[in-house]
């Protein structure tokens, strides 16, 4: 069976696991120059067993303080407004922006380029279990001097998790979103099915109703994930083409909620969709049929939280590896990528 976070009965976490709440501020950190580079990925030590939520994160290096404003941008301005792919996942020309950062900067509702030098706790809680850990860090990044890294050391416990969650996100999100993320990863799991992401929905990390983007090998995952309620379940979609490893990929998503349905696309090249019309798991839904449950709308009732990490339960035989995020967005248009440098 095809799995996103912890919907197996196996990997459902222990009640009580420790989850922070935090207001979402709008505005974002100083804005970026130019383009980062190195290579991700570090081997780590061997996890132990029956770990237990741990109790909020780590935050980063730096003595960067709260967002500010003022920083510089990027080279090249904005070409045009990016263009909105609406609800049909067409795959409209999009324009590049130069800044996202420095509040007027800032091309969206919300904004995270880590140029503070931390994970801001007054935007992100910091949720881990197991030995995965996070951080910002300046060796592999997309743009500026920062990025968030999280990684997963090799042989961790049967639960490895580690994500930063903007919670209570702005009203205007809250049915039909679209975001915007750098984002690499260093190595995948040949032996691992698959492994969340990122994701949206509702407040109750690790068992919220959401979107998600996830890894399966050896690529793409999208799906809608029920934890909590009844009933419980998952419809799920794996376009073709392989999850890139060892670079950056521009990686933008459409969550929609009226009706039900996610579009994502890489370096501006759609990659693949999940609606009642487009569904892999479970096998044999007729398409346009329901998505779940009799409904093709309002299953996630608001988007009020946006998860960035990695979430993983298929820990047989896995390397080490990190995940990258870089130049977050979210916005009710499609955000688009940032100039080359």
């Amino acid at each position: 069976m095809k799995r996103t976070f912890s919907h197996s009965r196996r990997a459902l976490l222990p009640a009580g696991a420790l989850i922070l709440l935090a207001g979402l501020t709008a505005g974002c950190s100083n804005s970026e120059t130019g383009a980062g580079g190195g290579s991700g990925g570090s081997s780590g030590a061997t996890g132990g067993s029956g770990a237990t939520a741990g109790s909020g994160g780590v935050t980063g290096a730096g003595t960067g303080g709260n967002t500010g404003s003022g920083g510089s941008t990027g080279s090249g301005g904005v070409i045009s407004p990016p263009a909105d792919a609406g609800t049909g996942g067409v795959d409209a020309p999009v324009a590049v922006d130069a800044a996202d950062g420095g509040g007027a900067g800032c091309s969206g509702l919300f904004c995270e380029d880590f140029e503070s030098g931390m994970i801001d706790p007054q935007k992100w809680t910091m949720p881990k279990i197991g030995t995965a850990t996070m951080t910002v860090q300046q060796t592999t990044v997309a743009h500026g001097k920062y990025a968030v890294q999280f990684h997963g050391n090799a042989a961790p416990p049967a639960i490895d998790y580690a994500y930063i969650i903007a919670s209570n996100a702005p009203a205007a999100l809250a049915k039909h979103n679209f975001g915007r993320a750098y984002f690499y990863i260093s190595a995948v799991n040949p032996m691992s099915p698959d492994m969340g992401l990122l994701y949206g929905g509702t407040a109750g990390f690790p068992k919220p109703t959401y979107m998600s983007i996830a890894y399966h090998t050896p690529g793409w995952q999208l799906g809608f994930i029920k934890l909590s309620g009844s009933p419980g379940g998952e419809r799920q979609a794996y376009p073709p083409g392989k999850m890139p490893v060892g670079k950056w990929l521009c990686l933008e998503w459409e969550f929609n909620d009226d009706p039900d349905q996610i579009n994502v696309w890489g370096d501006g090249t759609m990659i693949g969709s999940l609606s009642n019309a487009n569904v892999a798991y479970p096998p044999g839904q007729a398409p346009g049929s329901p998505l779940f449950n009799g409904m093709s709308s309002n299953l996630i009732g608001a988007f009020t939280d946006f998860g960035f990490g990695f979430y993983d339960w298929h820990q047989q035989g896995r390397p080490a590896f990190d995940v990258y995020y870089d130049d977050i967005v979210l916005d009710t248009k499609r955000v688009g990528c940032l100039t080359p440098p």
